[in-house]
């Protein structure tokens, strides 16, 4: 296994995942800050999700975990992840991309729990070895694992119960806007196609979303168009929405909207011809230069991350067609190679 993954010397409580907005039935789960975004993300190795930013802030605090975790920068950087092994509650730190690696082939997991068996003994078998005048230290030290998974589960219904000082000045000095965005996606995370967000303008009275794919179907579906449907859901319920879908390959996007949400207006926009289900009565708009209408956003190449690649280069200048269509800053983009299903939150 490699020395890129190493198991740490504290134990999860049973709540953590839970405190921390992970609600998968995965056996395991890793979590990572994205700076880009200022947002915890979490991934099974199948699902790509945002997570409680305050509980995160506040486990990190933690008397037990800071000391443990403070060298990897998890409040700050993306370098690192964090695993859990809900089995065992083992926890280990590792490269991020190790670590997604890891998540998508669950048998090199199970060979990281064999190796680690006799890493070292949990908190709980210390506890048990220890001399009477020992028990009362370490009870005083381990009473907070308990209390942690409740005051991060207040938090995060926002009773406003007890907050870590650091984690709160860190709070008070950020401008965070009243309605924050959340992501949730779906996609084939290989080492090319992982999940991509960023979150622009949160201001004006109307917001566009943009969500990009270069296709839908999985690498055993082989093209398999009977395969191409990519799922949105949209629960978003600040402003008025103007939903941009845009693929290299043929899509039906197939759209459902939450009680609440409200979507003025979608664009639609691919080198194949893409489709709508799911939706009626909302205006659509279609940019499709092969076998659609012949004309396109995006003059030849693609984007499904944010950030500038081969396959994606000319990424601002789709951003700034739709600002200019739409005549609305860009609010939020999340995207990945290959997808099946998005949510804006």
């Amino acid at each position: 296994m490699s020395n890129l993954v190493q198991r740490l010397e504290i134990t999860a409580h049973p709540q953590l995942e839970k405190s921390l907005g992970y609600r998968g039935d995965n056996r395991w789960i890793a979590w990572r800050w994205e700076p880009e975004i200022d947002q915890l993300i979490c991934s099974d190795g199948k699902i790509v999700s945002t997570g409680n930013n305050l509980a995160w802030l506040v486990f990190l605090q933690h008397d037990l975990v800071q000391p443990v975790l403070e060298d990897y920068n998890l409040g700050k950087g993306d370098r690192h992840s964090l695993l859990l092994d809900r089995q065992s509650r083992n926890l280990y730190i590792g490269e991020g991309n190790e670590i997604q690696n890891l998540l998508e082939q669950p048998e090199s997991l199970v060979l990281l729990t064999c190796l680690d068996r006799k890493f070292g003994e949990t908190w709980q078998q210390k506890l048990a070895k220890t001399t009477k005048s020992d028990h009362f230290r370490h009870f005083i030290n381990l009473i907070p694992v308990s209390i942690v998974a409740t005051l991060i589960g207040a938090l995060a219904v926002g009773t406003g119960m007890w907050v870590v000082p650091a984690a709160q000045q860190k709070l008070t000095q950020k401008n965070a806007p009243t309605s924050p965005m959340s992501f949730e996606a779906n996609c084939y995370l290989g080492n090319s196609y992982k999940f991509s967000s960023h979150v622009g303008s949160l201001t004006g009275n109307k917001e566009l979303h943009l969500i990009a794919a270069y296709e839908a179907t999985l690498p055993q579906d082989n093209g398999n168009p009977s395969k191409n449907t990519i799922a949105v859901k949209v629960q978003r319920q600040n402003k008025p929405i103007i939903l941009a879908l845009s693929a290299y390959a043929s899509i039906n996007w197939k759209v459902t909207i939450e009680p609440g949400a409200v979507i003025e207006k979608i664009i639609i926009s691919g080198y194949e011809k893409q489709t709508i289900s799911g939706v009626t009565g909302i205006p659509i708009e279609e940019y499709s230069s092969y076998k659609g209408t012949g004309k396109s956003l995006s003059d030849g190449n693609f984007m499904y991350q944010w950030e500038s690649t081969a396959d994606s280069s000319n990424s601002s200048s789709i951003v700034t067609k739709l600002e200019q269509i739409s005549q609305t800053n860009l609010t939020s983009f999340q995207g990945c190679y290959r997808g099946t299903s998005f949510m804006i939150k």
